[in-house]
């Protein structure tokens, strides 16, 4: 298939409706559409007719994919950024740690009041933060609140992650 500005013309309706399904943290709308635009020519690179499938079948399934790959490489930079190097929801990332299963042991430059304002937090779910805070275990927390310290912790991990 020959590959010229003809065929990013007739394709870019396709890269727009991608665009306008997709989102990607670190990217802005322009790096996702040239990274499509460079699938486009990839595809028509490596389109074999004989193989009975539609270039449009084809080119789909290669833009699917390069949005895919998009996602696991922001995901990743995302995971392995230090924290300083994230402002965008700062105040949230610095108490992560207060679900993981280690102790926590208080924090003079913590302002828990800050965290436990950021996201909707219902009284058990804020006893188990300052609880946590004070150093008790998961066992210790699970006597004193009466129900299971693991699911309360479930129930703010998937909270957190929706604000991340």
């Amino acid at each position: 298939m020959h590959i010229d500005n003809e065929l990013l013309t007739q394709w870019e309706p396709k890269v727009q409706s991608f665009l306008s399904k997709t989102y990607i943290r670190g990217l802005d709308r322009a790096d996702i559409a040239q990274e499509l635009r460079i699938a486009i020519m990839k595809a028509a690179k490596g389109f074999n007719e004989d193989r009975g499938v539609l270039f449009h079948t084809y080119l789909h399934t290669t833009m699917v994919n390069t949005i895919r790959t998009l996602l696991y490489k922001a995901d990743r930079q995302l995971k392995t950024s230090s924290l300083e190097e994230r402002t965008e929801n700062s105040n949230l990332l610095d108490y992560t740690e207060i679900l993981d299963d280690s102790v926590v042991t208080p924090s003079d430059d913590i302002d828990f009041n800050l965290f436990l304002h950021s996201i909707d937090l219902d009284i058990t779910e804020q006893k188990f933060i300052r609880l946590r805070v004070e150093g008790m275990t998961m066992e210790e927390i699970t006597q004193d609140i009466g129900e299971s310290a693991y699911k309360i912790r479930q129930d703010l991990q998937e909270k957190v992650k929706k604000l991340l």
